[in-house]
């Protein structure tokens, strides 16, 4: 075999000596072989021992070592920032770039190029950047690993104290219903991931670690329900649920989780982490509200990204943010022990039951308008449109207590 003159320059320039140069082309190897070795960077010495090894074993001589020469971006040296070597360090040069629309239907990871000839479909759906995308979600995942926590120990379940039974009862009922709530999000979330490309895999991440805080809320909750004589409560309503499960596109089940939903959720658990007599209450609602402001930044900033780069984005939001209000609304209405179990919590007791319906009615006015501040930052005026059973409940939570 003789080698071809670029290979030829290349052997040169490693400063391969002639005689190695005529072993080489009296060995098995081929050309594009040689090419790879040289890829390498293999000095004489090292190359020598490589021939050797052949000689001794003619399975070495069968090695395409294609692998040597990728067509990807070389050479690239990720440094790590003031976190340690994250996402966004190695987000750097052609393994930054997301293509609007994902170009494989396999296992290709973004930054590489599939195989010829191991070219096999994936179990994929969507391809396109605008359904699933968020600007800084390397960012958002790295903020998630750091600030991860385990409910067995960073909550102090020694120093629960006892509380009054109507209080330990309501307590239990609201973390029945948020665990509820955190399940359905979990496998929402998790039966969405295969769907998702593989290219958009900062994005596939960061809802990974979603999918585990929700499983976390449910641990915690569940904890506390069983720590201090209360139990579990009643099944929530679970209208809530329609919208997520239902829905045939990824955004809406964003929309309809990490905004709207987590628009409620997150004024809840800062006013339980407020107002729960018992400090180990007020850290665990404290914690969770934190990790759910992490979900409605994710939903924030996918919703402005969908709506600057989808072209129908504005069409179909309508009936997105329709169907998620919906849902929501009738869960609000309908779901009337979670309803009394938060007034009576609210209240402090049974005996100024008038206290607690009105801090729900603000509770309620605050999340809507959380919500609605939302999507005015993103230039979204959805305040003439909303629901009109929100704005109700907003306004008078008695009229949604259905008496025994």
């Amino acid at each position: 075999m003789q080698l071809s003159p670029g290979t030829k320059i290349r052997a040169d320039e490693a400063e391969w000596p002639d005689a190695l140069i005529e072993r080489i082309e009296a060995s098995p190897l081929k050309d594009k072989q040689v090419r790879s070795l040289l890829a390498l960077r293999l000095n004489t010495d090292r190359m020598t021992a490589f021939l050797d090894a052949a000689d001794q074993n003619e399975q070495v001589y069968k090695m395409g070592m294609v692998w040597a020469m990728p067509t990807t971006q070389l050479g690239m040296r990720a440094r790590p920032g003031p976190n340690g070597l994250g996402m966004k360090e190695i987000n750097i040069g052609t393994y930054a770039h997301v293509p609007d629309h994902w170009p494989y239907e396999n296992d290709t990871p973004l930054g590489s190029h599939p195989s010829p000839g191991s070219y096999m479909p994936g179990p994929y759906a969507i391809y396109t950047k605008s359904e699933v995308w968020a600007e800084g979600l390397d960012e958002l995942y790295d903020t998630a690993i750091r600030e991860r926590w385990a409910a067995a120990t960073a909550i102090d379940w020694a120093a629960l104290e006892e509380q009054p039974e109507e209080i330990e009862r309501a307590i239990c009922q609201i973390c029945t219903q948020f665990a509820q709530h955190g399940l359905a999000i979990q496998k929402v979330l998790a039966s969405w991931m295969e769907k998702i490309a593989y290219g958009f895999h900062d994005m596939k991440n960061f809802v990974s670690t979603q999918v585990f805080d929700e499983g976390r809320k449910v641990e915690v909750l569940r904890k506390r329900s069983l720590a201090n004589g209360g139990g579990l409560g009643q099944q929530s309503f679970g209208t809530l649920y329609r919208s997520w499960f239902s829905a045939p596109k990824p955004t809406q089940v964003l929309i309809a989780i990490d905004v709207i939903y987590k628009c409620y959720e997150i004024p809840t658990f800062k006013k339980l982490a407020e107002i729960c007599p018992s400090p180990v209450d007020r850290d665990i609602f404290a914690r969770l509200a934190h990790d759910s402001e992490r979900h409605l930044e994710f939903g924030k900033r996918h919703l402005e990204y969908y709506v600057q780069h989808h072209k129908d984005a504005r069409e179909f939001l309508i009936h997105y943010l329709n169907r998620g209000e919906a849902s929501l609304a009738d869960e609000l209405e309908h779901s009337r022990v979670d309803l009394e179990a938060l007034i009576v919590l609210l209240a402090g007791g049974v005996e100024r039951l008038e206290v607690g319906i009105e801090e729900v009615r603000k509770l309620r006015e605050a999340s809507l308008r959380k919500y609605i501040g939302v999507l005015d930052e993103l230039s979204i005026d959805r305040l003439p449109e909303i629901n009109p059973q929100l704005i109700s409940i907003a306004r008078d939570p008695q009229a949604v207590v259905v008496a025994v």
